[in-house]
């Protein structure tokens, strides 16, 4: 077999074999925890996590990205916070089933929405507390946001992610040429657009996180200077007592009077500092295990 019949035939064992079985435990585990009361499904699955995940390939990559954040951390202290980010990273998972629910007990408070009720805007956020509720934010001001999403791997659980966020009052576009065309329509006619801004983007530009510079998406700046929007950080902070808080910020003050690249470099560079400051505060809330800083890592 030469190198490309063996790639058609990983892609059919993929898509017909491997992803089928994924999806079916994954749709099995996602059932079970809905029947469970919110409460109780974030706590077992943050359980379940803080005590398998440490045994996991995975937890080497979260022990380098936090000494590459932290080099002074002792080895201690970086267990410590590996094993907080893990049972975060499990209730979050065990959240997944109830995100509607859980807004309409009241567990998440709003702070800032009435910055981004009227007019264009593009809303930034990060992997922090219960990144799911960045989904919601567009609905909870009263507008209909639209977000770029990276495809999951599996082409099944794809799907059923994208259905399981029907509720979200929301359009929904997959990262690249499709995202950019989408994106622009909304903001020409003056409504609301939201992603991330921590994670790895080959084709990003490189700006210091954390000190060492990384390729970070640079879509937010690139848009704000080209249709004149504001861009607006969404900060998620996980409580005690399965509460939150969902912070819209001051807008980034773009820098003007300088060429579009100086500009956009600037613009990503206070995003990423931003999202730097708030990992700072809370270590523990962002998600450690991807893989932030490329193979370095």
């Amino acid at each position: 077999m030469n190198s490309y019949t063996l790639y058609k035939f990983k892609k059919y064992l993929d898509r017909y074999f491997h992803d089928p079985i994924v999806a079916s435990f994954a749709i099995i585990l996602y059932l079970i925890l809905k029947t469970l009361p919110f409460k109780i499904s974030s706590y077992l699955c943050g359980t379940l996590l803080y005590l398998i995940a440490p045994l996991t390939y995975y937890n080497k990559r979260v022990y380098n990205n936090i000494r590459i954040a932290f080099p002074s951390m002792s080895e201690s202290e970086i267990n410590t916070l590996a094993k907080q980010h893990w049972f975060m990273l499990g209730q979050t998972i065990g959240e997944m089933p109830h995100i509607n629910k859980m807004l309409k007990s009241g567990v998440l408070k709003t702070e800032g929405l009435g910055k981004i009720q009227t007019g264009p805007a593009i809303l930034v956020g990060a992997h922090m507390g219960n990144w799911e509720f960045l989904l919601r934010v567009g609905d909870l001001a009263g507008r209909r946001a639209g977000y770029v999403f990276r495809p999951i791997n599996n082409w099944i659980l794809n799907k059923i992610q994208i259905y399981r966020n029907k509720d979200a009052n929301a359009d929904f576009y997959k990262k690249g040429r499709l995202a950019a065309i989408g994106m622009a329509k909304k903001l020409k006619l003056g409504e609301v657009v939201g992603l991330t801004g921590d994670q790895l983007l080959r084709e990003g530009i490189m700006v210091p996180f954390f000190g060492i510079k990384t390729p970070t998406p640079q879509a937010a700046a690139v848009m704000a200077l080209k249709w004149k929007v504001p861009i607006y950080m969404v900060k998620i902070k996980r409580l005690k007592g399965l509460h939150f808080v969902m912070s819209i910020e001051d807008k980034i003050k773009i820098p003007d009077n300088i060429d579009d690249k100086k500009a956009i470099y600037i613009t990503t560079k206070l995003i990423s500092s931003r999202i730097e400051e708030w990992i700072k505060e809370n270590p523990e809330q962002w998600l450690w295990a991807h893989r932030r800083w490329g193979k370095i890592n």
